[in-house]
């Protein structure tokens, strides 16, 4: 899968929100990021590593949320930054806007 294609399920989902600029109290012309493969933790294992594609960041700093896109489950899920700098895997959601609702 590449990146291009992520962006297109996240662009198909958005096609019912209004206003990308305030969806769900985040601008997402700001948010959304080109996804990109990074190296996640399990937050319950964390010899657990994994690749997963982070397509949004809440805060220009990366500290707040972070949403990936799992390819093999074709899923999205969040994800935060640990004091160590690492991406830790919270959960997973099912469809962006989902996973968005549940931040």
């Amino acid at each position: 899968m590449t990146s291009t294609e992520i962006e297109e399920i996240i662009k198909t989902e958005l096609q019912v929100e209004p206003d990308i600029t305030n969806v769900f109290g985040l601008d997402l012309t700001k948010c959304l990021i080109k996804p990109s493969r990074q190296k996640y933790k399990n937050a319950n294992d964390s010899t657990d590593i994994y690749e997963l594609w982070t397509v949004l960041e809440e805060t220009e700093d990366g500290n707040g949320y972070k949403i990936y896109f799992d390819e093999n489950n074709k899923i999205f899920g969040l994800a935060i930054k640990s004091d160590k700098d690492e991406l830790i895997d919270i959960g997973s959601y099912g469809s962006f806007l989902k996973t968005l609702y549940s931040m």
